[in-house]
C-alpha cells in the first residue's frame, strides 16, 4: 500500500494554545484509520489541517508525494482530492439534492454535466437517497442530509476522505443509517480518516485507531489492542465506562 499522506511532525498553535505536537502519522491507501480522544485533543485541528482548511506552524504534510507547503500547490485542486464530511453536513441551503452533489464537478473540475449527473444519481443510489434527487436540502432530516454529503464528497472523486465526528448532531436512528453508509465504503477499499467518538463503530470500520490527547498521538494501534487492551492509563481512563459497558 502506497503513502496517500504523510504528517511529518506537525505542529499547530492557537496564540499560547499549542493544540497539536509534533504529530506523526502515515495514512496508506485503502486504509481506514480512527482517531478517538476527549474535547481539546486536537483531533478536529488535525483534520482540519489535512484538508488546508487551518495552517500548521511546524512540520509538514505530504500528499501523494507533494508537500503542502509547496508554493506551486493548488489548494482548490488538492481539497478536491482530500474531501472533507463535516458534522454539521455544509450543504448548498439554495440547491437541490443532485445539484449538491454536482457543483463541485462541474465549476471546479469543469466535468461534462451529463456524466457528473450520472456519477451523482450513482452515488445517491449507493446512499439511499435516490428518491430524493430533486428534493430541497431544506426539508431534509439531519441523516439524510449527512448522506448527501457523503455522496457529494464521493462525486469529487477523492483520494482521501475526511469524516469529522459525522454522526455528533444526528438522532440515534439517523446514526445507525450514517454508519452503515460508512462501513460501506469502508468495505470497498475508500481510504479515510475518521474523527469519532462512536467506538464500537471504530472497531468496526478501522483498520487502525489513534488516541488523541494533549495535543499528541498518545496511542496507535488495531482496533482490538487500543480499544480492549489500551497500554497507557490515559486511554485506558479515557475508555473506562466504554470497556466496561463491552
Amino acid at each position: 500500500m502506497k503513502p496517500i499522506i504523510e504528517v511529518k511532525g506537525l505542529s499547530k498553535s492557537f496564540g499560547e494554545l499549542e493544540v497539536l505536537k509534533d504529530i506523526h502519522l502515515t495514512i496508506h491507501e485503502g486504509e481506514v484509520v480512527s482517531c478517538i480522544g476527549a474535547s481539546g485533543s486536537g483531533k478536529s485541528t488535525l483534520l482540519r489541517c489535512l484538508n488546508a482548511l487551518e495552517s500548521f506552524d511546524d512540520g509538514d504534510i505530504v500528499f501523494l508525494g507533494t508537500s503542502l507547503k509547496n508554493t506551486n500547490l493548488d489548494i482548490d485542486h488538492y481539497r478536491t482530492n482530500v474531501g472533507m464530511i463535516f458534522q454539521s453536513f455544509n450543504l448548498f441551503a439554495n440547491k437541490s439534492v443532485l445539484e449538491n452533489c454536482t457543483i463541485g464537478p462541474v465549476k471546479v473540475l469543469k466535468q461534462d454535466v451529463k456524466t457528473v449527473e450520472e456519477r451523482a444519481i450513482h452515488f445517491l443510489k449507493k446512499v439511499q437517497m435516490e428518491d430524493f434527487i430533486n428534493s430541497d436540502v431544506r426539508q431534509l432530516s439531519g441523516g439524510q442530509k449527512q448522506r448527501v454529503a457523503i455522496a457529494r464528497a464521493l462525486c469529487m472523486q477523492p483520494k482521501l476522505l475526511l469524516l469529522d465526528e459525522p454522526t455528533s448532531a444526528l438522532d440515534p436512528e439517523a446514526v445507525g443509517e450514517v454508519l452503515s453508509v460508512i462501513n460501506d465504503l469502508a468495505n470497498e477499499g475508500h481510504t479515510m480518516f475518521i474523527v469519532t467518538h462512536e467506538m464500537d463503530f471504530a472497531k468496526e470500520v478501522s483498520n487502525r485507531v489513534l488516541f488523541m490527547d494533549g495535543g499528541i498521538i498518545l496511542e496507535e494501534g488495531t482496533p482490538e489492542s487500543i480499544l480492549k487492551n489500551p497500554a497507557h492509563p490515559r486511554t485506558q481512563q479515557f475508555l473506562n465506562r466504554y470497556i466496561k459497558n463491552s
